[in-house]
């Protein structure tokens, strides 16, 4: 049951922010549970009954935790001597926002894409990885270089 579709792995990050739990095992066992939960009509029943101002709330603040993370992963980021990074984040946002701004944008992109520019998100990270790799490029690790060719020599 998702009440914000196609937001689930910034679900996630907020989970992980909320509860500070980071253990895959932690994961897999809550995902078995609620298959279990998932499989009785009674459980299903007590879920809907749940106000929605309830699932509000907890939304509110686990999507509140993801917007935070992305502030503290910003805040790592070099804006004052790079000149480009502030570009790449303006545009990335801007992009991200455009389902919600413009939901019909979708009508002049080809059908088979629909469900991948449905997410903000997807469309955000995109344009960011892109961005990132034409304005600032790959970096050149003159030491990773080295190490790879003494690598390969010695094979």
């Amino acid at each position: 049951f998702n009440t914000f579709p196609y937001t689930s792995f910034s679900q996630n990050v907020g989970l992980v922010a909320v509860t500070g739990i980071k253990s895959r095992y932690v994961c897999v066992a809550g995902g078995v549970i609620l298959i279990v939960l998932g499989l009785l009509p009674k459980m299903a029943a007590l879920v809907e009954s749940l106000p929605t101002v309830v699932l509000g709330g907890a939304g509110l603040v686990m999507f509140g935790m993801v917007a935070a993370t992305g502030i503290r992963i910003l805040s790592g980021v070099d804006f004052k001597h790079n000149r480009h990074n502030a570009m790449i984040v303006a545009v990335s946002i801007g992009v991200g926002m455009i389902p919600l701004i413009a939901p019909n944008f979708k009508q002049w992109m080809p059908h088979a894409i629909h469900s991948l520019i449905e997410s903000g998100i997807l469309l955000a990270s995109i344009a960011a990885v892109l961005l990132n790799l034409f304005l600032n490029g790959a970096k050149h690790d003159e030491q990773a270089v080295i190490a790879a060719a003494k690598h390969a020599d010695a094979h």
